[in-house]
C-alpha cells in the first residue's frame, strides 16, 4: 500500500484558483488592481488565453475581501449566447452571493421576486439557479440596470468581475456594451473588471 503526502503532488496548477498558497508571481498586477479598484476605476484586463486571467480575478477578490471588507461577485459570461443568457447570468451570480438569510439576501430577494423567475435548484450541489423569461429586449436590459441599482444601493463597496467579456460581440443584441458602459457611470459604490482574451491574426 502507498502512501501519498501533499510533496507527491504537483504544486503548480494549470488551471482554476485554490488558495494564496498555490498561486504564485503576479504581485505587482495584484497589487495595481486592488491600488486601481480602491480608487473607484473600472479595469479592463486583457491577455492570451491560458495567461492566468481567472485566477489573478479569484486571487485579487480573495485579498480585496479579507482585508477590505469588499464584496465581490465573480461572473463568467463565456457560455452564454445573447442577452437573455447575459442577464440571467447576472442575476444568479448575484443571488449565489447574498444568501436568502442575510440582510442584503432579503432585499435581494424580493427584488427577484417582483422579475417573477423560476427559481430551481442544481441537483448535484443544491445551488439555486433562476431563469428569466421576459420577451423584450428592453426588459433584459431594465433587469440588468435594477440588478446593478440594486448593488449600489447597499451599505457596502461592491466589485463585479465579468470574464469573457469579450463573448457580448457574439450575441444578436446589438449595442450592448453602449448600455451597460451608460449603466455603470450612474453606479458610486460599485466598481467593474472586465476580463477580455484576445488573439494575434
Amino acid at each position: 500500500m502507498t502512501t501519498l503526502t501533499t510533496e507527491d503532488f504537483n504544486p503548480f496548477l494549470v488551471s482554476g484558483y485554490l488558495d494564496k498558497a498555490h498561486f504564485c508571481n503576479r504581485e505587482k498586477e495584484t497589487a495595481d488592481i486592488i491600488s486601481l479598484n480602491q480608487s473607484k476605476i473600472n479595469i479592463t484586463l486583457f491577455a492570451l488565453r491560458r495567461m492566468g486571467k481567472t485566477g489573478l480575478i479569484h486571487h485579487v477578490f480573495k485579498t480585496m475581501e479579507r482585508k477590505n471588507k469588499i464584496a465581490c461577485i465573480y461572473i463568467d459570461i463565456l457560455a452564454t449566447q445573447n442577452l437573455k443568457e447575459f442577464t440571467t447570468c447576472i442575476a444568479n451570480a448575484i443571488y449565489q452571493r447574498f444568501p436568502e438569510n442575510k440582510g442584503i439576501g432579503n432585499k435581494l430577494l424580493e427584488l427577484i421576486k417582483l422579475l417573477r423567475p423560476t427559481i430551481s435548484y442544481d441537483t448535484l450541489s443544491g445551488t439555486p439557479e433562476l431563469s428569466l423569461d421576459f420577451k423584450q429586449t428592453h426588459q433584459y436590459e431594465k433587469t440588468i440596470q435594477q440588478l446593478f441599482d440594486f448593488l449600489d444601493q447597499q451599505n457596502i463597496k461592491i466589485t463585479v468581475a465579468i470574464d469573457e467579456f469579450q463573448q457580448i460581440l457574439s450575441y444578436p443584441e446589438k449595442n450592448i456594451e453602449a448600455s451597460l458602459r451608460t449603466f455603470i457611470q450612474q453606479l458610486k459604490n460599485t466598481n467593474f473588471i472586465f476580463c477580455i482574451w484576445f488573439i494575434f491574426f
